[in-house]
């Protein structure tokens, strides 16, 4: 159950509406972002239609995910660290997950997925509203006990849900609120102590040490991941040396 007044009263959030449907919950954030006052602004689903990924992708999703997006003050954040929201966002997500499933290898997959038992089981997109860019939409996608045994094939083959990794079923509400006030603090961290974040981010890196293949928007670079550069960048050791990327699509690793 997903309380929107227990959202209110025991995180950061200051306005939280919960739907049994929508088509998609970043979809209506970006709609709300230039004319909501109580920031930040939780919009959950208790089912998403047409959850979206980053770029074409779309996010499966039936009932027992837990789907939900934030309207966040830019501002705040400094202006250098706004491209690593999906990145620390992710982190956090992570953080929770790996407290609630203790048993399970949990990842970051840059530079926004999240990784149970070597597959994905969420996701983070964040998008920029355009008629108001000093608003950060922060969607995250994540499968509790929404079990993959129905899932079309070839998401069964690259996803996973919490409740099968478990074999039971999770708190869904007790997560939101763990990842909230955990994104609070995270947040905090971005701009005061870094350091320890990105410490988080390298433990958690399900690339290091892989040959990993990366579209940059016009090239496919392959290499050894090294992990996080000092801003949060991703290192690949290519055969012409060794490349930082801020941004980028990880197509695949072995």
């Amino acid at each position: 159950m997903i309380d929107p007044h227990r959202i209110e009263r025991d995180t950061f959030v200051a306005r939280a509406e919960v739907h049994a449907e929508l088509p998609s919950t970043n979809d209506r954030a970006l709609r709300l972002a230039g004319t909501s006052t109580d920031l930040p602004h939780l919009i959950a689903a208790l089912r998403q239609t047409s959850g979206r990924g980053r770029g074409a992708n779309r996010w499966w999703s039936a009932e027992g995910a837990l789907t939900f997006s934030l309207i966040l003050d830019a501002a705040p954040v400094p202006a250098e660290r706004l491209p690593l929201i999906g990145l620390l966002t992710g982190g956090t997500v992570c953080e929770v997950v790996a407290a609630a499933v203790p048993e399970a290898d949990v990842r970051l997959k840059w530079p926004n997925d999240v990784y149970v038992a070597g597959r994905k089981a969420g996701g983070i997109l964040v998008e920029v509203p355009h008629e108001s860019p000093n608003r950060l939409v922060v969607g995250i996608g994540l499968n509790v006990n929404v079990s993959l045994h129905g899932a079309p094939d070839d998401v069964r083959r690259r996803a996973t849900a919490l409740c099968d990794v478990t074999g039971t079923p999770l708190p869904a509400g007790e997560l939101l609120i763990g990842i909230l006030q955990q994104l609070q603090t995270d947040l905090d961290r971005l701009e005061t102590d870094f350091a320890s974040v990105l410490a988080e981010w390298r433990r958690r890196c399900l690339l290091t040490g892989r040959c990993a293949t990366l579209h940059d928007g016009t090239r496919t670079i392959t290499g050894t991941c090294l992990g996080y550069d000092d801003d949060g960048s991703l290192l690949l050791q290519t055969v012409a040396g060794p490349r930082r990327f801020r941004s980028g699509v990880v197509e695949a690793w072995e």
